[in-house]
Formats: structure tokens, sequence, C-alpha cells
């Protein structure tokens, strides 16, 4: 649930004021703020959500990013090499996947000089399996921070 309410604050809420940066270097700063922002979410989440007496235990964390892990693989299973799935050549996986991982994946699709995509696929296919392990360890941070002050 968290991910979810996360996802819609970093697509409807953040997102929201990159229409009004004309500047290149704000764009890259606000981009920056926007995924620090992100980050404190998903870190917080985890803090927010873990009850305090319990023990830590990192499988009540691992959610998001098997969800994500298993996305990925089927993707990856339907269209190993292309990523592109406005072609129609059976990347639709890859679309579920990108809206998945969009929460944290948005800030770094408005700036150029931010972008995290290369010409090479291998180096994307890793990346974005990187991005749905992210929110996962983020809020497993959370949690262990709860439990150990």
């Amino acid at each position: 649930m968290a991910h979810l309410v996360i996802f819609i604050i970093s697509i409807f809420g953040l997102t929201y004021f990159y229409e009004y940066i004309e500047d290149e270097s704000l764009e890259m700063f606000y981009s920056l703020f926007h995924f620090i922002i992100v980050l404190i979410l998903y870190l917080m989440s985890g803090y927010l959500l873990t009850n305090g007496i319990d023990k830590f235990q990192i499988k009540n964390y691992c959610a998001i990013a098997f969800i994500g892990i298993l996305i990925w693989f089927l993707a990856f299973i339907n269209s190993p090499t292309d990523l592109d799935w406005k072609k129609g050549n059976g990347g639709i996986l890859w679309l579920l996947y990108r809206i998945y991982i969009s929460g944290i994946e948005t800030p770094f699709n408005f700036s150029d000089n931010l972008s995290i995509w290369s010409k090479n696929s291998n180096i994307n296919l890793a990346v974005l399996l990187i991005l749905s392990i992210i929110p996962s360890s983020l809020q497993a941070l959370g949690g262990f921070l709860k439990v150990w002050k």
C-alpha cells in the first residue's frame, strides 16, 4: 500500500512542478530533489509501518522487490533484447514494469543531464532490476532503524 501512495505522490504530486521549471540547471536540481524525496518516503514508510516491539525480519520488506523482480523476469523472458513497448513487439510487460517502478524512475525522465539510460541494453536491464530493489531496501532500512532504536 505504501508503494502505491508513494507512486501517487511522485507521479501526480511532484511531477506537477516540472512544467514551471524552464532553466536546465533548476530542472536537474529539482530532479535530484524529487528523487531524494521519494527515497525518504520509502525510508519513512518502512519506519512508520514497522512495529517497534517485534524483532527485525527482512522478509517483511521484500514484497515490492519480489513483485518487481517477478515482473522484470517475465518481461525479460517475453522480450529480452528490446525494451521498447511502443513497437508492439511483445514488450507490453516492459510497459507494465515501467509503470510499477515509475514512482522511483520518474525523476530521471525529465532532465537529460540526469538520465539513467544508456545505449547498452544490458546496462538498462540491470538499471531496471535495481530500481525494483531500492524501495524494499529502503523500507527494510527504515524498519531496522525503528526496531534498533
